[in-house]
């Protein structure tokens, strides 16, 4: 039985919140971006989401919405609730971008899906409580030496604002952390992290970050303001799926620079996946969200005994296993499932190379329009990253050049002492594929 294990789900251009069925385009902000789905409809879009992909039968349709021989024309009442359905996503069934029909068996949903605010320990299918920051409550009011004048989105680690800086007159976005977590001495610590870890790098491929700061109690980022889509939205989104080659290496180039920047220091992203990786309308590319990072050879700062928490003592303040869930809850895991090294799945510790890694499931899905390790399970996702080798790239994109394929099964070594040596390496191979 296929379940959902987080409260929202990321799809293409949409959030959904599986507790109220309420549907919220993440690339139209503002009031009007909300819509609550219809029962049957909101139903059918969730078989489609726990299947991540796979074909959902009109027969399972019928049973999850007319069970018990309920007396309806069921062929005729399935093609209206699809329709509905695409309705709401702005799809259709002649040139389909969420979901596809497969001819007399059934559906699947076309984009990649990302899960939000799963924590440790949570059953599959549970529901979270949450209390995220109301955009109303900052709209239009002054916080610090900013006037907030727009909310642009949110997920596990806070709300994010359009600003003006007063001082500066120039535009920025402002991440608070979620409300709930204001008075938690551990996100509040990893929250510092993110905003100290990416503040120390200065490099045109990484988001800058401009100062931390309180209001009110919450703390916040200011950071600067990115036009443009997020990778994962651009994949989802994009007609030309898998993405020109071309293309594909120029994004890939930049990520290289920006990551090297990043391990020049010492730091390791640790979740490098599409959603972390932002296409700027001008055509720079730039790496975000440091909130898992740590440094090189150190382990995290605060699991050890006798680590502290905002001057506190760990072991005064939180059980080991309450201390972890602490730290994923905000998140996820130390990475994101399908884009976890086979280091990050094994818990060990890290190096630069486990960066690369997930860099390289990243070309492949630029490269073939889809991931290279999956599964029905959390466990198939780990045993694939773990033990087998992704499907040839050309194989799924027979125009790519076979160098591709090459530098690929280099940057996705399960050994890490025969993947790539640094970003700079993977990007002298990268440039000189035609």
């Amino acid at each position: 039985m296929y379940t959902l294990s987080s409260r929202r789900v990321l799809f293409g251009a949409f959030e959904l919140d599986l507790s109220t069925g309420e549907l919220r385009s993440t690339a139209t902000p503002g009031p009007n971006n909300k819509v609550i789905l219809r029962e049957q409809v909101f139903q059918v879009l969730r078989m489609l989401l726990e299947r991540e992909g796979k074909i959902v039968t009109r027969e399972e349709i019928k049973g999850r919405l007319w069970p018990n021989d309920t007396v309806v024309d069921f062929d005729q009442s399935i093609n209206a609730t699809i329709k509905a359905l695409r309705r709401s996503l702005g799809d259709s069934a002649d040139n389909p971008r969420y979901i596809e029909t497969l001819a007399r068996r059934g559906y699947r949903l076309m984009p990649t899906i990302e899960y939000l605010e799963s924590a440790l320990g949570t059953a599959p299918g549970e529901v979270t409580a949450e209390a995220p920051l109301q955009a109303s409550s900052l709209t239009g009011k002054k916080v610090s030496h900013y006037r907030v004048l727009d909310v642009i989105g949110g997920g596990g680690m806070g709300m994010v604002f359009k600003a003006e800086d007063l001082k500066l007159g120039r535009l920025v976005a402002l991440k608070f952390l979620p409300e709930e977590f204001a008075g938690d001495a551990v996100a509040l610590k990893r929250f510092e992290r993110e905003a100290q870890t990416a503040s120390a790098l200065n490099h045109p491929n990484i988001c800058t970050i401009y100062e931390i700061e309180e209001h009110e109690g919450q703390p916040f980022i200011a950071m600067e303001l990115l036009q443009g889509d997020n990778l994962r939205d651009y994949l989802s989104a994009s007609k030309q799926k898998p993405l020109p080659l071309r293309e594909l290496l120029e994004i890939s180039a930049q990520i290289c620079d920006g990551l090297q920047a990043a391990h020049d220091k010492g730091i390791i992203h640790r979740d490098i996946k599409p959603a972390n990786i932002f296409l700027c309308k001008s055509g720079t590319v730039k790496i975000l969200d440091f909130g898992l990072a740590k440094l090189a050879g150190s382990d995290w700062p605060l699991e050890s005994e006798g680590a502290e928490v905002a001057g506190t003592p760990v072991s005064k303040t939180l059980s080991t296993e309450s201390l972890k869930k602490a730290l994923t809850r905000t998140g996820t895991t130390a990475g994101t499932a399908g884009y976890m090294s086979p280091e990050q799945v094994r818990n060990e510790e890290l190096d630069t190379r486990s960066d690369l890694f997930s860099f390289g499931i990243v070309v492949y899905e630029m490269a073939c329009g889809q991931r290279a390790f999956t599964g029905q399970t959390l466990v198939d996702v780990h045993e694939a990253i773990l033990h087998q080798p992704p499907v040839s790239a050309r194989s799924q994109n027979p125009v790519l050049p076979r160098s591709v394929d090459l530098v690929l099964a280099k940057t996705l070594e399960k050994d890490r002492n025969r993947r790539y040596r640094s970003a700079t390496e993977l990007k002298s191979d990268l440039v000189r594929i035609t």
